[in-house]
């Protein structure tokens, strides 16, 4: 499966332009800091959870593996518009809106995830995996490397490239973390895909 979006999985260190087409994932919503407790719970059980669902297609023609975490982020509109160069320093991460998201092939249906949870209550937030599709369009991304906390210094680059594109951001703020990672462990060699919708200004 990585090798059949290997384009969707990759990114330049440097900004560049990319079309998004319309993707399907498995996904549990949450709210708050990417930093709680209850967000390193979820990431781990939609891991878990994929294990099973992947479980069920086994069979060769179905068979898929997909395991690299995405994660969307957002502010509700009420809070007004957060562009992306300040996107975490703008206003408090209590409210941030986030959703934890694995690729999975077109043909898993909300009726397979269902079946899923139910055969597997055993496993955290079964119940809340849905699936979620969404067609990113034109995106502007580039490879950020290392600790999250030098987004800070990463993500205003993003944005002066989108502004001197004549772009302007449109849509969730989207990571994808090509490292695996866990909470407590370093992130010296972290390998995050940073990527914005956007749309000309």
């Amino acid at each position: 499966m990585a090798n059949k979006y290997s384009g969707y999985y990759s990114a330049s260190t440097e900004p560049e332009i990319v079309e998004i087409g319309r993707m399907n994932y498995l996904s549990i919503l949450g709210s708050g800091s990417p930093g709680t407790p209850i967000f390193y719970e979820k990431k781990k059980a939609i891991i878990d959870f994929l294990q099973q669902l992947q479980k069920e297609f086994t069979q060769k023609e179905k068979a898929f593996k997909s395991d690299i975490v995405e994660i969307f982020y957002w502010f509700d509109e009420k809070e007004g518009f957060v562009d992306i160069g300040d996107f975490y320093t703008t206003l408090s991460l209590d409210i941030l809106k986030y959703r934890i998201a694995v690729v999975i092939p077109d043909f898993i249906t909300a009726q397979n995830i269902e079946v899923t949870a139910e055969n597997h209550k055993e496993i955290p937030f079964a119940s809340q995996f849905e699936t979620f599709d969404y067609n990113a369009g034109k995106c502007v991304q580039l490879m950020h490397l290392g600790p999250f906390a030098g987004e800070l210094v990463t993500l205003p680059i993003l944005q002066n490239f989108a502004s001197e594109s004549g772009l302007r951001k449109s849509g969730m703020h989207h990571e994808i973390h090509i490292t695996h990672f866990e909470k407590g462990q370093s992130q010296a060699n972290m390998q995050t895909i940073l990527r914005d919708p956007v749309q000309a200004i």
